[in-house]
């Protein structure tokens, strides 16, 4: 899972100590982009609304993703890698910095779950419920939303 965190007004985060805090640019970024990879293992209980089938000799069988689906569930995963990646123009170049640490991001995650769909397509959302960072004061937490793309 790869969550990407884009700070606006032309900020980025800065480990200082226990704390990482959001500071203003050294310069006029172009992109600012945070982004964390964790291996998760998501558990979901998935309600599939689609009818059975009958085949020509009278035996029933079911079929997935065909129709109207729903489930809700939790995922839970390790920290793989914490990046921030910062672009700007200096003397009339492109600078692409990537800066790798942990950043004191928490080294596991686990929140919970849900979607909503029809067919292979479904609208996902998801919550987690540890901080992203670990010492922080105002703790933090991870809202997702998006779509997914079941391939059966």
């Amino acid at each position: 899972m790869y969550n990407n965190l884009r700070p606006t007004d032309n900020r980025y985060f800065v480990k200082n100590g226990d704390l990482t805090e959001l500071q203003d640019g050294f310069t006029n970024f172009n992109e600012s982009r945070f982004r964390n990879v964790y291996l998760t293992a998501p558990v979901h209980l998935e309600f599939d609304f689609t009818p059975k089938k009958t085949d020509k000799d009278g035996n029933s069988y079911f079929r997935t993703h065909q129709s109207f689906r729903l489930a809700i569930g939790g995922y839970a995963g390790v920290r793989i890698k914490s990046k921030q990646i910062l672009k700007y123009e200096e003397d009339d170049q492109k600078v692409k910095v990537k800066q790798k640490g942990d950043f004191n991001v928490n080294d596991f995650n686990y929140g919970l779950s849900a979607y909503v769909g029809y067919g292979q397509l479904s609208l996902y959302a998801k919550y987690d419920i540890n901080p992203l960072f670990k010492d922080n004061p105002i703790e933090q937490n991870n809202i997702s939303l998006g779509l997914r793309f079941d391939f059966n």
